[in-house]
């Protein structure tokens, strides 16, 4: 509760100044899972809100400002449990004129930033599903550094250098090394992009108090949109220590109208490519309808099978994501 009055103190006062209003949004879900298992008796069948955005922003010069406060149900919620609350992202852009010159909106960000890699600094949400590298636990969406961005001229893509902590925005910093991100984005014609990202961090080795080790990160991406189709295809691969990894993932959505999408997607991965029967997939069937402006409906199936014949699992989802 004392983070919930705090948030709303902080929202009060981010509101009284006139140049930077609150906006967001809130997704509050229904999932009903069935895993196969005849062991399994605690299905997960809740409403909850997953997730919920703080939103704020100034539109000062050369130097604004942006900040997200994320709220949710923590994980495995009951009718006693709390609510978790963090901040994800507070940046400063700082515009950089005279090399705006040359590279168009050239920018340093400073701060809790969004990490420019693979499907995360495009992913939308078309499925409820999280993107393939924040669902297999292999990047974060948002971390604490400095970064350079700019467009490549004639708007022909984008691009992006960062510098992070590399934990995470849940967690500080505990070792001495740093994470570099380094992404590109290319439209060599309308409705087609091309996309490359890596990841690297180093972590000392034989320090007791490290969690993670020697991490690479590698992505490329491919995005088709004609008409009411688009179509976006991602290859994953990861390093961690020793062990090598690999994932794909794939992505359809229909829009049968301005308001009404039917959308599909398919994942593989693979955490160690060396060692047999230790893959999954992962499969998305669903649509969105759009009420309102302000209100998204959204309706997945999904199913998980194990390449060790695992029992499969599944579950149905039903989301409200309201805007304000």
């Amino acid at each position: 509760m004392k983070q919930l009055l705090l948030v709303l103190l902080l929202g009060c006062a981010v509101f009284s100044y006139a140049d930077a209003p609150i906006y967001g949004y809130f997704w509050c879900r229904y999932t009903y899972e069935n895993p196969t298992t005849p062991e399994v008796d605690e299905n997960e069948h809740e409403f909850a809100i997953k997730r919920g955005y703080i939103r704020w922003k100034t539109k000062t010069k050369p130097v604004s400002f942006k900040g997200t406060i994320d709220i949710a149900q923590k994980s495995s919620a009951t009718n006693k449990s709390d609510w978790r609350v963090r901040l994800k992202y507070a940046q400063a852009d700082w515009k950089l004129p005279y090399i705006g010159e040359y590279i168009p909106d050239a920018k340093l960000i400073i701060g809790l930033q969004k990490v420019y890699f693979g499907m995360m600094d495009i992913w939308k949400y078309p499925v409820i599903e999280k993107n393939l590298e924040e669902v297999e636990k292999k990047t974060n969406s948002a971390d604490l550094g400095v970064g350079f961005y700019g467009l490549l001229p004639g708007g022909y893509g984008e691009f992006a250098v960062q510098v992070f902590n590399g934990n995470g925005y849940s967690y500080t910093e505990n070792n001495t090394n740093k994470a570099l991100c380094a992404n590109l984005a290319m439209i060599p014609i309308p409705g087609v992009m091309f996309k490359g990202s890596y990841w690297y961090a180093d972590q000392p080795a034989g320090d007791t108090i490290v969690t993670q080790v020697d991490q690479n990160r590698y992505a490329g991406l491919l995005q088709l949109k004609y008409g009411p189709v688009t179509l976006i295809a991602e290859y994953l691969g990861t390093e961690d220590d020793e062990i090598k990894g690999m994932g794909y993932t794939g992505l359809g959505e229909i829009a049968i109208n301005k308001n009404f999408s039917i959308l599909g997607r398919y994942d593989y991965f693979d955490k160690d490519v060396d060692t047999d029967d230790d893959a999954h997939n992962r499969i998305i069937g669903g649509f969105n309808y759009k009420i309102s402006n302000t209100l998204l409906t959204q309706v997945n199936y999904q199913i998980k099978t194990y390449e060790d014949d695992s029992d499969s699992s599944d579950k149905a989802m039903i989301q409200f994501k309201y805007s304000y």
